[in-house]
Formats: C-alpha cells, structure tokens, sequence
C-alpha cells in the first residue's frame, strides 16, 4: 500500500485499543506514507480526554498514549496536511453542497478536503457517515 489519509476516528483507533484496532495498525505498518489533517491533532486530543472524563481512559495511560502520538509525529512517520485558504473554501462548499443531507461537521469537512490533497491515498475511518460521503466524492475507503 502506497499511502493513507488516516480520519481522527481511526488514529484513535490506532493508539487506543478498541475494535478494529488491529486493522488499523495493519493498515499503518503497510503504508509508505501516513497523512493526517492538521485538526487531527485537536480532534486526538479531544477524544482521548473524552475517555478520561469518561472513566474508560486513565490521565497516566492517556499522557503515555499521548507522548507516543508526538514521537510518531517527530519522528516523520506520520505527515501533516497543513491547512490554508483553499481548504477552508472548500470544506464550505462540501457543508454546503453536502450539509442538509449528510449532517457533515465543520472538522469532517476540513478532513474531506485534506484529503484531497493526497486523492490517491486510501482514505480510512471508523466513521460511518464520513465514510459514506467520502465514497460519495470518490475516495477509495476503508472503513474499520
């Protein structure tokens, strides 16, 4: 496998184990080249506190999880797709064309458009109405 955009709903995947996890990982350790959004980072951190606050995740465990997510980052494996102007008119017009049916959300939508920048990578999520939608605009998905 050349490359995969990688939706916060499976890094989390990636590094908390739940189902689905091992095809994650699966996933990761076959690809050359790993790409998130750059709100990936936000939405990561949001879920793992989300585990905290809800009893399934202990704040050791969660900062042990969390400085492992920063070294892959430091480390180059995962590559960031830096948001700009175009991404932000984009995602617009994804909420727009796509909001009243879909119920797409603003981080969903600006994952949609990162994407784009790498259309030949496989797209991977464990959201199901992402996934939907990015099948929708002709991504190659694998949902887990």
């Amino acid at each position: 496998m050349n490359s995969v955009f990688v939706d916060t709903s499976a890094l989390v995947k990636y590094y908390y184990p739940e189902d689905g996890s091992e095809k994650v990982e699966a996933i990761f350790l076959k690809a050359k080249s790993v790409y998130l959004c750059q709100v990936a980072t936000i939405e990561f951190a949001s879920a793992l506190m989300k585990k905290v606050r809800t009893g399934t995740l202990e704040m050791d465990v969660q900062n042990l999880i969390w400085n492992t997510f920063l070294d892959d980052l430091g480390s180059g494996q995962i590559e960031f797709i830096t948001l700009d102007e175009r991404h932000y008119e984009k995602a617009t017009e994804i909420i727009r064309r796509y909001g009243a049916k879909e119920g797409i959300r603003t981080f969903d939508s600006l994952q949609l458009v990162s994407a784009l920048d790498v259309f030949d990578a496989m797209f991977l999520s464990a959201d199901i109405s992402l996934s939907g939608l990015a099948v929708k605009m002709g991504f190659r998905v694998e949902r887990v």
